[in-house]
């Protein structure tokens, strides 16, 4: 059964955003040494497999699991945003409710007041952003959105930012339904 996500105003940042800034651009490298050392049920992320341009991770922290399909910005615009990078995720939190929540940590603060855009293929979808994370404006619209990300082979998301910059991120998809899957059954 999946759960309707909360609305944005009572949606609060990643939970995780922190562990996931420091830990999952430490583990992005294949085979990183990182990523073969860490412990199990002590909050740091682990691994789990790499597809693609996609990566699948877990960390639990007491009776709370989180499990994600993670992947970075390939391409960012404009040039002085290069220096951070954009994160995809699609999260599980089976303690929650929370089944293939798809989120983005910008890592530089977006426009609250504009609605932003996902272009996949031919495929629109409208976002909402809150400081430096972003959501669907329509939560109902996930799984649509999970489809075409599976079927598509590369994202874009245009958005504004704080500044009002017109910004560009672009994501490939390739390994996206098999992370996806690894992560969903990790969090079983």
């Amino acid at each position: 059964m999946i759960r309707k996500p909360a609305p944005l105003s009572a949606r609060r940042p990643l939970t995780a955003a922190a562990l996931f800034s420091l830990t999952a651009l430490a583990l992005l490298a294949p085979g990183s040494a990182m990523a073969q050392r860490a412990p199990s049920g002590q909050g740091q992320a682990l691994l789990l497999e790499t597809a693609g341009k996609w990566q699948a991770f877990s960390s639990q922290q007491g009776r709370s699991k989180i499990c994600y399909a993670l992947s970075k910005a390939e391409s960012r615009s404009p040039a002085n945003l290069k220096d951070v990078e954009g994160l995809l995720f699609i999260s599980n939190r089976p303690t929650e409710g929370v089944r293939n929540e798809i989120s983005l940590v910008m890592n530089f603060d977006l426009k609250e007041d504009v609605e932003h855009q996902a272009i996949i293929g031919s495929e629109r979808f409208v976002l909402v952003a809150k400081g430096q994370n972003v959501w669907l404006k329509n939560p109902a619209e996930e799984g649509r959105m999970l489809d075409a990300l599976r079927k598509g082979s590369a994202l874009e998301i245009k958005g504004t930012s704080k500044r009002g910059n017109p910004t560009s991120d672009k994501y490939s998809l390739a390994g996206i339904s098999q992370i996806v899957k690894r992560a969903e059954d990790a969090c079983k």
